[in-house]
């Protein structure tokens, strides 16, 4: 497949490497197996282990160790896979496996295994360097089988192809994370209906054939999913992004023009060999076919031939031919013409009236020095910029009456009468002020619970002011006390006037006790007390 590549969207790269993978060989299929096989029973096994105790933390450390090592295996034999394809799209020649580049292979994938297992779900988290850093590692797999590249240069340039349409990697993971779910259920309804599939066709009985839903309600049956789905469709992953990389490198280097040229090259030298093997073996038959033949029906057969309906197209069309075109693709070209010479028209009517304001301008050079400007503004000019200024007088004026519109209705009084048996009442609804003057009217009243409630809210509103607290509707009591404590650490003795006010108002709105004749004036004097120890604290 070494046809030159162009940008292409992601449904295009997809069906490519679809493409890709068709043509792959089996060894270049099996060297991706190779590493994800072993990983993948690593994983399950580890998992089994540590979800089914007692074991050993030596037990654990060597498991451990086990699933690390076969990660940089994987990441190896996936650089070869990667390396394969890759040259199958370049038609490039192998190159070979030596000391030194399997030596740098191991460095790249060992360094890149490790920060992976850090980078992918950090960037998962961040959401959007997500996408970019799942084309980092893959692009650093491409680069690292198919090139023998020390790890500062992979990384450099896989970072740099990586940044390449940012909206097409998003696009591709969107796609691939759509069918890797479908993948993935495809293989789960294999694995569930695989029991009853072995002993259909088989006849043969056994444990496994006998399990029917303990099989699919294991715990383990999910992760034999994900694993599975993982060693069949990662493949296809590496193969999109070997593509992409392939299009990234080949916009700066034109690598996708000399794999067509190998192409062309390779396909002319087939194609003239098997034409001069041809042309050897039919040189006998025409040599006895032109013997054959007399040259007189040779050639009135030719002319016969000419003039069949075959080479109409010799012909040329007659003057009326023009006649036939559709009245459609008549009527579309006059309206693209009349759209068009009113578009020149309207162009040419605003340099008119362009050259019509401007026109008084003098724009010739300056004149000589000492000598006076032959012309001053054309009184256009002068009229624009009366309207401008005028205009922005107006959006002033405007500005400033909305202004103090608003001012007026913010310090107009709320119609609304507040009611002190309301329960939805909160101590923002008025000032520390307005609070005390409803408690001194309850209190000519003779209307103490009331009074307590005013004198309370008033308590409550000069700690909202002075920022002690934070006034909203959701709160209790208990919320106040708790953040007071927070904020009022330094005064000790204020927290615990406030608490002995809010167990006095607990008792008299929410409880059965009556008030007493002298309640609502201590209940003023703590509060007061309460005002004068949290201001001393905040002026210390």
């Amino acid at each position: 497949m070494a046809a030159p590549l162009e940008q292409t969207g992601p449904i295009a790269l997809l069906e490519a490497a679809a493409h890709l993978l068709r043509r792959a060989s089996l060894d270049t299929l099996l060297c991706h197996s190779i590493g994800s096989v072993p990983l993948a029973l690593a994983l399950l096994v580890y998992w089994n282990n540590l979800t089914h105790p007692p074991m050993s933390d030596l037990a654990c450390a060597a498991q451990s160790l086990t699933v690390a090592l076969l990660l940089i295996w994987m990441n190896c034999w996936r650089c070869v896979f990667a390396g394969r394809l890759h040259r199958a799209l370049s038609g490039a020649a192998d190159q070979p496996w030596n000391r030194r580049r399997i030596w740098r292979l191991l460095a790249n994938q060992s360094f890149l295994a490790a920060t992976k297992v850090v980078m992918l779900p950090v960037s998962a988290v961040a959401v959007f360097p997500f996408a970019i850093t799942i084309a980092f590692y893959r692009n650093a797999t491409v680069l690292a089988g198919c090139e023998d590249l020390d790890p500062l240069a992979v990384i450099a340039k896989a970072r740099s192809l990586a940044r390449l349409d940012k909206l097409q990697c998003w696009l591709l993971q969107l796609v691939l994370l759509l069918l890797s779910l479908a993948a993935m259920l495809n293989i789960a309804v294999t694995f569930i209906v695989l029991p009853a599939l072995v002993k259909m066709l088989t006849g043969f009985e056994s444990a496994f054939t006998r399990s029917g839903p303990s099989f699919f309600e294991n715990r383990l049956f999910l992760l034999v999913v994900l694993a599975a789905t993982w060693v069949v469709f990662d493949p296809f992953v590496q193969a999109v992004y070997c593509l992409r990389c392939f299009e990234g490198e080949s916009v700066g280097t034109g690598e996708d023009l000399r794999a067509g040229l190998r192409r062309i090259r390779s396909a002319m030298a087939k194609t003239a060999a098997a034409a001069v093997l041809c042309a050897l073996a039919m040189i006998p038959t025409v040599a006895r076919a032109a013997d054959a033949v007399p040259s007189r029906d040779l050639e009135q057969s030719v002319r016969q031939t000419m003039q069949s309906p075959a080479y109409n197209w010799r012909i040329p069309p007659p003057p009326t031919a023009a006649s036939s075109t559709p009245w459609i693709v008549t009527a579309t070209d006059r309206a693209v013409k009349a759209i068009d010479s009113a578009m020149h028209w309207l162009g040419r009517a605003i340099a008119r009236l362009l050259r019509w304001i401007f026109g008084g301008i003098n724009l010739a050079p300056t004149p000589a020095g000492g000598k006076a400007p032959a012309a001053a503004l054309h009184w256009s000019v002068w009229l624009l910029i009366a309207l401008a200024v005028a205009l922005t007088g107006w959006v002033v004026w405007r500005a400033f009456q909305l202004r103090s519109r608003k001012t007026k209705t913010a310090a107009r009084p709320a119609t609304v009468p507040i009611r002190l048996d309301d329960e939805d009442l909160t101590a923002d609804r008025l000032p520390e002020a307005g609070w005390l003057e409803m408690a001194e009217r309850c209190l000519r009243d003779n209307n103490l619970r009331l009074a307590l409630r005013a004198f309370y809210l008033a308590n409550l509103a000069w700690l909202g002011r002075q920022e002690f607290l934070s006034i909203d509707p959701g709160k209790t009591n208990r919320e106040f006390e708790l953040e007071l404590r927070r904020r009022a650490r330094q005064s000790p003795a204020a927290r615990e006037l406030f608490s002995a006010n809010v167990r006095a108002f607990e008792r008299v709105w929410y409880g059965l006790h009556e008030v007493l004749e002298g309640e609502p004036q201590e209940f003023r004097q703590r509060a007061e007390e309460m005002k004068t120890l949290l201001t001393a604290g905040v002026t210390a």
